[in-house]
């Protein structure tokens, strides 16, 4: 086992849906590096090497509201029960939405990290009660991690959250897909998708989605399409969300995809099946054009991948990925109404230079490894002083490139 170092936790609690990337790739990363650490999930979740994953089980006693109420209330009854079992160290709550709400029942005693995922703070701005979850959440915080530093002043601007409790750390993107990045066969990819090995691939890669705007990128595609006889179309699926709702538009977003394959046969690949991490990324390798144009976003990891695969990046204009390029990724901002402003630049889109491409991996390579980041993560959690209330009154932030505070928006 590899040695925790002095005074670090030996127990770390991640509260998130437990089929979430994310949180799978935090608890791997924690794990391969010592820690004991146990991913609390309010329903079931495929296992991890080395990763103690606890859920309460699946019973439903009811259906409609009620029924949700009261799986939301055995779920919090449940996980108080089990963070006073496991003692942990440090909780590390991933999101504000539910596992925000969950997060209200772990024991105050406890130190907890909240890291607030943009899209759930977009949907408090239009909920009193998603707000008040979001505020109790991120108020009882030892520590809010954002990925961008406009989350991180949302939370201290919106939600009363004192700076000194706030840092910003980007996810970064995996030290294998660096290493793997020259090893994939671009034309090989294309042939196993069917795709033609002449055409200039366009790569909707964020999953299919009203989050993430995808009959906007078919609509932008279908004028261009008529003129443009070598561009290609590929839409991922994504993951199929937990929630019943979510899952439900996500299919009818799914079957939109499929008409319009229907309508423009050869010219649009839907990948209906999620992907593996490393598969979306050689998929990145053979595309030339990545767009990514979500409602909100905060530092992408999906953006800063296709950034290191070599790809062209049309981007929402969001403050986040401003941010992005302003600290040296090489993008294109696209403003409104989107879909126009997509057809348009689709007419020119090509593969980017190779100088251009350079300058992406050595941003990626000297501010982004993933491997840089966990080891900020940790340095956070053993900062987090032992106080009964959990919440210190400041933090001394640990100097490190990827790191930003909140009130300077330079790297450190």
């Amino acid at each position: 086992m590899a040695d925790r170092g002095a005074g670090e936790p030996r127990t770390v609690v991640l509260l998130g849906a437990g089929q979430s990337v994310h949180v799978r790739r935090w608890a791997s990363a924690l794990a391969a590096r010592g820690h004991r650490v146990v991913v609390t999930t309010w329903l079931p979740a495929d296992p991890l090497p080395e990763v103690d994953i606890r859920s309460p089980g699946t019973v439903d006693r009811f259906g409609g509201p009620a029924g949700r109420v009261w799986r939301m209330l055995r779920t919090a009854r449940w996980l108080r029960r089990e963070i006073r079992r496991i003692a942990p160290d440090v909780v590390h709550v991933h999101s504000v939405g539910r596992a925000g709400l969950l997060s209200l029942a772990v024991p105050r005693a406890t130190a907890r990290v909240v890291t607030p995922w943009g899209s759930e703070l977009r949907f408090a701005a239009r909920s009193r009660w998603r707000a008040q979850v979001a505020r109790s959440a991120l108020r009882r915080a030892a520590l809010v991690v954002p990925t961008s530093r406009s989350v991180t002043r949302e939370v201290v601007d919106t939600y009363g959250v004192p700076a000194s409790r706030t840092v910003t750390v980007s996810w970064g993107v995996d030290d294998d897909f660096l290493r793997m990045r020259d090893s994939v066969n671009p034309a090989a990819v294309r042939a196993g998708l069917g795709v033609p090995p002449d055409a200039r691939v366009v790569l909707s890669m964020r999953g299919a989605g009203q989050v993430y705007r995808t009959d906007e990128i078919l609509r932008a595609y279908a004028v261009t399409a008529a003129d443009q006889p070598d561009l290609h179309l590929i839409v991922l699926a994504g993951h199929e969300p937990a929630d019943a709702a979510a899952a439900s538009a996500r299919a009818e977003c799914l079957s939109r995809v499929r008409a319009a394959v229907a309508a423009l046969p050869g010219r649009i690949t839907l990948v209906d099946r999620t992907l593996p991490p490393a598969d979306v990324f050689r998929l990145m390798r053979a595309s030339d054009v990545a767009v990514s144009t979500p409602s909100w976003d905060q530092r992408s990891s999906a953006v800063l991948e296709a950034a290191l695969a070599g790809c062209r990046l049309l981007l929402a204009d969001l403050p986040p990925y401003r941010e992005m390029i302003a600290d040296g990724l090489v993008a294109e901002l696209l403003g409104e109404p989107l879909a126009d402003r997509l057809a348009d630049r689709l007419r020119t889109a090509g593969p980017l230079s190779p100088e251009e491409q350079q300058r992406n991996r050595s941003f990626i390579e000297n501010s982004e490894l993933w491997s840089r980041q966990v080891e900020v993560m940790r340095g956070l959690y053993r900062l987090i002083p032992e106080m009964p209330s959990g919440r210190p009154a400041s933090v001394s932030m640990p100097a490190c490139p990827p790191v930003h505070h909140a009130d300077r928006p330079g790297m450190w």
